[in-house]
């Protein structure tokens, strides 16, 4: 799977929010979205998941355009910040929703269904909690709930709206290695917006710093660190380009 942004443009109220953005996602590759407040990575994150409509350019997944396809045509996964979880569901019952409401052709039966949650909870590591209800759930494991939930319907791209903010430093810490163990081994693609330098470093291939409305550098992170391309890249990074 190949998935490509290309010179996507997006105004509210006569403002710039997106101004030509471009990048790419390779099959199995962790990118981060990384930026300030306002530099455009939640705008972009919901025009990729068919959230909010473009004013220009073109999205691509494997050479297939995809700009006006709707939301839930895309298979695309998505992980909210506050999670998004049905309290009125059981563990099991959030993680399935996903499945249930697929097109008929595409829908497993109820026991394929009960199947393949009972597999998603064995990856998340929690195989008895199936019948939990979310408020019993601590906050780690409710973000381990929505990973499973976004990767019930075997997506083609997993969307990661910085999903650990709500999370003390410990927690984050453990998740982020959990969130990418669980990627590389599924094997899915996946992008995440963040503000966090550090969970942008320990998750992604490659990291698109943003300014707004525009990438400033796409690179992997040690290209980052070691050679900023403007000096945006590296006030934000605190990169002293005078000692260089």
């Amino acid at each position: 799977m190949s998935f490509v942004v290309q010179d996507i443009a997006k105004t509210f109220g006569g403002q710039k929010v997106l101004e030509s953005v471009s990048l790419s996602v390779e099959k199995g590759e962790f990118v981060a979205l990384l930026g300030p407040s306002g530099s455009g990575k939640t705008t972009l994150l919901n025009i990729i998941a068919g959230l909010t409509q473009p004013d220009g350019g073109r999205l691509e997944i494997d050479g297939e355009d995809i700009t006006r396809l709707p939301s839930g045509a895309r298979r695309f996964g998505m992980v909210f910040q506050s999670y998004a979880l049905f309290r009125h569901m059981t563990v099991a019952d959030n993680i399935a929703f996903g499945l249930r409401v697929l097109p008929r052709a595409q829908r497993p039966g109820r026991a394929a269904r009960a199947e393949k949650v009972k597999a998603l909870l064995e990856l998340v590591e929690m195989p008895e909690l199936g019948n939990r209800y979310p408020a019993q759930l601590s906050g780690g494991q409710r973000q381990r709930v929505a990973m499973a939930r976004a990767l019930a319907i075997d997506p083609r791209l997993l969307l990661l709206d910085e999903p650990f903010s709500a999370l003390d430093a410990k927690v984050r810490q453990s998740l982020r290695s959990s969130v990418r163990s669980l990627q590389k081994k599924v094997g899915v693609s996946a992008i995440l917006v963040t503000h966090d330098q550090a969970e942008a470093w320990a998750l992604a291939d490659r990291v698109a710093v943003m300014n707004r409305g525009r990438i400033e550098q796409f690179d992997t992170p040690e290209m980052l660190r070691g050679a900023p391309a403007t000096s945006f890249v590296a006030d934000f990074l605190g990169i002293d380009m005078l000692e260089r």
